[in-house]
Formats: C-alpha cells, structure tokens, sequence
C-alpha cells in the first residue's frame, strides 16, 4: 500500500500575455484572467482564463467574475450571476444596450487547480482519477436537487501516455465551458490538452457560461467538462482564449510545436507577444480576436 506523507508546497511561477482585437481598444478587450504574475510557494493554486462574448452585454465584467471567483474560491457561480445582475441592474443604459443585458452577458471559460499533494505514485494516479462528482463539486459547481454535482465526462480531453515520464509531485483539477483551453507541456511535449483538442473543432457557436442562466448548467451537464490529471516539476501549463488555443493546436498538429517560444516568451530578449500576434494576424496565421495566453510553471 502507497503510504501517505506530508502535504508538499509547490513553486508556482505565471506569466499572463494579452492583445485586443485588431482595430478595437484595450476598453473593450473581452478576456480575463487570473492572476496575472505570480511567483509563490502555495499548497494549492488556481488559475482561470475566460472569454467573454462580444455580442453579448457587459462580457469584461462577466468574465473578470469567473475568472476571480473561481481563482479566489470566494464565490459560487450562482453568486457571480447575482453579482453581475445587481451591477448592471444598477446601471442606467440606453434601450439597446438594456434589451441585451436582459439576455445577460456569456463567456467561455477554463479553470484549474493544482496541488502539492506529497503522496506516492500510485496514491496520486488514484487521486487524479477522481469521480466527476468530487471535481465539479470543488469547483463551484452548482448541484442537483439531491446534492450531487452536474458535470459531464471529460470527453473532449486527449492525453498523450508516451510523454508522462517524470516523477508526480502531485495532482490537477480542470472546469472548462466552451472553447478556452489548457495545455499541459513536458519536456516541450504536449502531454494534455482540452477540452477542444483538434483545431477543426473551433466553431463560432460553442457552448457558453451565462450570467443569468441559473439552470443552465444543470440543464446543459455535457457541455460542463472536468478533467484530472498529475503533475511533475517543471511542467508548464498554458490556459488560452480560442484564437490563441486554435493557433497553438494547429501548430502541433503540423509538427511545428510552439513550446520553446512560449517557455521563454516574456523574456527580455525575446519578442514582445503584442508583436508576434500583430504578425500571426497579418499573416492569417491567427483569428482576429481578443487572444489571452496565460503560462503557469510548477516546480
């Protein structure tokens, strides 16, 4: 039997990239995320990148609660939407911008949680393969009438077996809705990714967060996906908006992985990231659209 030990701190190192629509501002840059730069030594770490719609009323806002509120596990999602509602209701707003926000705002949205659990190999294999139920339910999801959370399998998820090689220092926990992503890299290989793993499977309809949809998520369970995996130290996770994701899987799947440029992106020697997504665009390389990048190293 895998003997249990102590709980282990690990060294979290992020690094948050951003760039608005060409030809919009920065006030009506759409994304969040959650934290920014961050270099600490925690038990447990949770980050979040969201992607709020545009056509949809007050977006940033809706998004900017996602990401804090699941990053500070303050607040429940129900909580949020009631937060949004009393904000905006407050507000007083001309009669188009009123009949949209009667709709409420929507967002997609990527989240997750790392821990340094100290435990043996095959006691965090078993750890990572939590029930459905336990991830959704520590993640703010809403529950069913008799307790239990809503969440669906996480069938949009692809793991590459051959690269998880290293020692597990500990576990993850992912929520995602809609086309946001993450990306787990090892020894510049990508060994996860999801919930969207091919980039023909962008579309312009995914399914969305709503910040006045109460039921929504009970209702709509399979578009709500959680994931489990471990992780070793000096493994970088990447969370991305869905131009960013669709780039970085494209580039993949034609053998020309980007993770050397993302490890060192930020650095003072490389290219601003503003410049690099300014050149992706005008090569159309890259959709035209608010595009977040958030990187997050354990060790």
């Amino acid at each position: 039997m895998a003997r249990r030990q102590g709980a282990t701190a690990l060294r979290v190192s992020t690094r948050a990239f951003h760039v608005h629509k060409r030809g919009g501002t920065e006030s009506e840059y759409e994304d969040a995320f959650y934290p920014d730069k961050v270099t600490d030594k925690l038990g447990v770490f949770r980050c979040a990148v969201a992607d709020g719609a545009s056509e949809s009323a007050f977006a940033n806002l809706w998004a900017q609660l996602l990401v804090r509120g699941f990053g500070t596990r303050n607040l429940r999602i129900t909580e949020l939407q009631q937060y949004w509602q009393n904000t905006v209701g407050g507000k007083k707003l001309p009669w188009f911008l009123e009949k949209k926000a009667r709709r409420g705002a929507f967002a997609a949205f990527v989240g997750l949680s790392i821990r340094g659990d100290g435990v043996a190999t095959a006691r965090a294999r078993q750890a990572a393969t939590a029930t459905v139920a336990s991830v959704s339910a520590a993640d703010w999801m809403p529950s069913t009438g008799n307790g239990a959370a809503t969440a669906a399998p996480a069938t949009g998820w692809r793991t590459q077996d051959g690269c998880k090689k290293g020692e597990i220092a500990g576990t993850w926990r992912a929520f995602a809705v809609g086309d946001s992503c993450l990306f787990q890299v090892r020894n510049n290989e990508l060994i996860t990714v999801g919930p969207v793993c091919e980039s023909s499977q962008f579309d312009n309809s995914p399914f969305l967060l709503g910040s006045k949809s109460r039921e929504t998520i009970k209702r709509n369970a399979s578009h709500v996906s959680v994931h489990a995996g471990t992780w070793s130290r000096g493994d970088l996770f990447y969370l991305a908006t869905d131009a960013m994701a669709q780039w970085l899987l494209l580039r993949q799947e034609a053998d020309m992985p980007p993770w050397d440029m993302l490890r060192d992106l930020g650095a003072d020697d490389t290219r601003p990231f503003d410049d690099l997504v300014d050149e992706m665009r005008s090569e159309h390389d890259l959709h035209n659209d608010d595009t977040t990048l958030l990187r997050v190293e354990v060790s």
